[in-house]
């Protein structure tokens, strides 16, 4: 059963070799889709995503725009531990306000009332001001951005005082959502809740340095899209993903991105130039700049890992999504079902190529398809912030290497065995062949010769007037006798016996490790068989017998000896009336 299951599977990978390739490249694609939609491997691709960022070179177009004012170190030494009075941030809100910056954003919320003077010097500031940004935060039922459009998916929102929101220029959340390996790629860009739209803070912070009024941002989630109507009537559009998130085009590690100024030094400046002295900064570097203030101070800052840092302030993030919306410079997510499209072609053209490969030559191409498909990803990546799915297709390609490698492997494995066939057997028959033959038994001569006392025999058969059924059936009928004479001998036997076509209707046999008496066995098996057999071709049934000489290894110095002996033995049987079984003997060692 088994062997014939093995053989009907090597027969039709054979046979039907263009079918099974396109078979298997449907098995992959579907396969490797099923594992796409159901984001099975989506930390490898997400890995992906970050190796692209680190081979993407940095291309601000308004480089400089954002500057960081610290809450480092040496503001903690010099004003005190963390929370600070607020008059401090009053001051500092001031000092910048004197200077014209397009915005002052605090990365800070400013919950809970503290000294009433101090909570007054801010609301003040922030009011004379006009360009002060702060943000809030919402309390998640999960990490999940999914959540986000479900009923219940907020709890509550943490906001600043409503005397600081009263006159601030804008807000927006600065809700941070991990993807699953705790890596920061993407935030919520819109947040709806109790009936109000709550956009990004830092895409709120930089759609109004580009002049969008806050009628003319909208948001699309079918689309994925967020449309802003800027200064000058021009759109500028934000690309989402398709769970709502703005995915954030990292550019530098935190220190290299942008201008970073100590908290306390820009307060301790402008004291100084209200002196009548200079200070340690010139305040005249933030006129018309984007004025970012937040925690970098060590035990107060709050860490997060990026695609291009494992260590990245929060505020940096901000900096880094206003930069993305001024330079217009997003990243494309392409629709899913051009990434789906992506792993049809890759699967069905890879599978198809790969199959008329061999095993080396297949596994060079797959890695050459793999690293010139990730090529291809980061140049799209690189050069137009174009993402696609790559993981996938890659793992397509790995796939198709797998089933193509074992399918090919099938292929030449019969391919081998067809051309052995060919080699060692006699086409009408298909038992072995003369030359296959000799080739054996010169091997198992040489055994004999060291082995003087190990048993061999020699059976030499000739169907008895075969040339007289040829003559009166017809040569085709003469073949279908000779097909079933054979298989009758194999039937008859052992499984370690070799039976050959010797030539024409002549049958050789070779027994290892038997005797005259397990020939002389076998030789009557294979001679009652014939005999009993009725023969059929056509509509016409007819008999046919067979005579059979053996010969038994007695230490022959040449091969050639023993099958002359059985020969010999043969032709006795012949002469004595055929359809008969004879044994060499030693009077017709000159016969």
């Amino acid at each position: 059963m088994i062997k014939k299951m093995r053989r009907y599977i090597y027969q039709a990978a054979f046979q039907y070799r263009r079918p099974i390739k396109w078979t298997l490249a449907l098995v992959v694609t579907l396969t490797v889709i099923f594992l796409y939609e159901f984001k099975i491997f989506e930390r490898f691709e997400m890995m992906t995503l970050d190796y692209r960022f680190f081979t993407k070179a940095p291309k601000y177009k308004t480089q400089g725009l954002v500057v960081y004012i610290d809450m480092d170190e040496a503001s903690i030494k010099k004003i005190g531990r963390w929370p600070w009075p607020r008059r401090f941030h009053a001051d500092l809100i001031n000092a910048l306000s004197a200077y014209n910056p397009k915005a002052i954003a605090f990365d800070v919320i400013f919950a809970e009332q503290q000294d009433e003077a101090d909570d007054n010097a801010l609301h003040d500031a922030i009011k004379d001001s006009g360009r002060v940004y702060l943000p809030l935060s919402y309390d998640l039922r999960t990490q999940d951005a999914g959540w986000l459009t479900k009923e219940g998916g907020i709890l509550s929102a943490i906001d600043q005082l409503p005397e600081f929101s009263k006159y601030l220029k804008g807000t927006g959340h600065i809700n941070l959502i991990p993807d699953p390996d705790g890596v920061m790629r993407r935030e919520p860009a819109v947040i709806d809740y109790k009936g109000t739209r709550t956009y990004l803070f830092g895409m709120k912070i930089g759609l109004d340095v580009l002049g969008a009024a806050g009628e003319g941002i909208s948001f699309d989630p079918a689309l994925h899209v967020i449309s802003a109507r800027i200064a000058g009537g021009k759109v500028v559009k934000i690309p989402l993903d398709p769970s709502g998130q703005f995915i954030i085009n990292w550019q530098k590690p935190w220190g290299q991105d942008s201008r970073h100024y100590s908290y306390v030094d820009v307060i301790n400046s402008y004291d100084a130039v209200k002196k009548g002295s200079s200070g340690v900064i010139d305040l005249n570097e933030f006129r018309n700049k984007i004025c970012l203030v937040g925690l970098t101070a060590a035990g107060l800052i709050d860490i997060k890992t990026v695609p291009i840092q494992s260590a990245y302030p929060a505020v940096g993030i901000t900096g880094t999504i206003i930069n993305n919306v001024i330079s217009n410079d997003f990243i494309y997510k392409v629709p899913a079902k051009v990434n789906i499209l992506l792993i049809v072609i890759v699967s069905v053209l890879v599978t198809l190529y790969l199959s008329n490969l061999r095993f080396l030559g297949g596994m060079l191409i797959a890695l050459v398809s793999m690293a010139g498909f990730m090529i291809f990803s980061v140049f799209l990546f690189g050069l137009f912030n174009i993402s696609i799915s790559t993981f996938y297709p890659m793992l397509s390609i790995f796939l198709s290497y797998g089933l193509t490698s074992i399918y090919t492997q099938i292929v030449q494995s019969i391919e081998r065995r067809r051309l052995f066939r060919q080699a060692t057997r006699d086409g009408l028959t298909l038992l072995y062949n003369r030359r296959h033959f000799n080739l054996l038994y010169e091997a198992e001569f040489r055994n004999l010769r060291l082995d003087k006392f190990r048993k061999f025999a020699m059976i030499m058969a000739d169907i008895d007037d075969f040339k007289k059924a040829n003559d009166t059936y017809g040569h085709q009928a003469g073949d279908a006798i000779l097909k079933d004479v054979a298989r009758v001998m194999v039937s008859k036997c052992r499984q370690v016996d070799v039976v050959a076509r010797y030539g024409g209707e002549e049958f050789i046999v070779m027994l290892a490790g038997a005797g005259e008496k397990e020939a002389q066995i076998i030789a009557e098996k294979i001679r009652s068989g014939i005999a009993e057999k009725k023969f059929k071709f056509g509509n016409v049934v007819y008999s046919a017998t067979i005579s059979i000489g053996i010969a038994e290894f007695s230490n022959e110095k040449e091969r050639e000896e023993l099958i002359e002996k059985a020969d010999k033995a043969l032709y006795r049987a012949k002469r004595s009336g055929k359809n008969k079984v004879c044994l060499y003997s030693s009077g017709e060692q000159n016969a």
